[in-house]
């Protein structure tokens, strides 16, 4: 009896395909495996690199970049950490810090709020709705930090927001990064300002959704015990 041909081919593909499958999972978990291994040998030079820049005089001065880190960033592989008590923020890129900059946070009494967020807005050219400066009706300024939640503009005067270039939302209760007055110190009124130059790059690797984590010291840069505690 001929068999025919189409039922061969159709028993050939029942038997082969399920082992091509396998071995193309198995193709897939070796590249992922390999990609891994890339990924973590950069995270190692990047941090081997980052302590280098931390043993330089002045260095909380300035702004430490990674290269090639930077090279490979995306808005899809990168996270902000925020230290409160350095008064540092962190890019971190597939999880290796590409860079660390000075910020500055809330004063005493308008702390920032710590905890895990995600950038809810962006907007290039943004003002604040809470504060900035109140004029009177002749255009003379009356109060240089209003806050119109407490102070009152004055019958024909004008409310001018802060000025908040690149602002990134953290939260609905007006919390977030933004271009602002960094000088080494807490100093805003909640938010985290960053230099310029910073502000411009972080709002260019950054999407709605990128999550920030803000933290009296940052996860990525949290010391190591020195006597860890063996389990069990």
């Amino acid at each position: 009896m001929r068999i025919p041909a189409s039922r061969l081919l159709l028993a050939f593909f029942c038997t082969f395909l399920p082992g091509c499958a396998i071995l193309e999972d198995a193709r897939l978990s070796s590249a992922q495996k390999q990609e891994q291994k890339r990924l973590a040998a950069i995270r190692e030079q990047a941090a081997a690199e980052h302590s280098l820049y931390r043993s330089l005089p002045n260095w909380k001065k300035n702004t430490y970049r990674n290269a090639v880190l930077l090279e490979s960033a995306t808005t899809d592989n990168t996270a902000i950490e925020i230290s409160l008590s350095e008064q540092r923020g962190f890019l971190l890129v597939d999880g290796g810090i590409a860079m660390d900059f000075p910020v500055a946070t809330g004063k005493k009494s308008h702390p920032t709020p710590a905890g895990n967020y995600s950038i809810l807005a962006k907007s290039e050219k943004y003002s604040s709705n809470l504060y900035g400066k109140i004029f009177d009706v002749e255009g003379l300024l009356v109060h240089s930090d209003a806050d119109t939640r407490s102070d009152l503009v004055p019958e024909g005067g004008s409310f001018v927001g802060a000025s908040m270039p690149y602002w990134m939302r953290l939260t609905n209760t007006g919390v977030g990064m933004h271009v602002g007055y960094v000088p080494g110190r807490p100093a805003s009124h909640g938010c985290i300002r960053l230099r310029t130059e910073t502000a411009k790059k972080l709002f260019s690797l950054t999407r709605v959704g990128t999550p920030v984590t803000v933290a009296i010291t940052a996860p990525c840069y949290s010391p190591a015990p020195t006597n860890p505690k063996k389990p069990g």
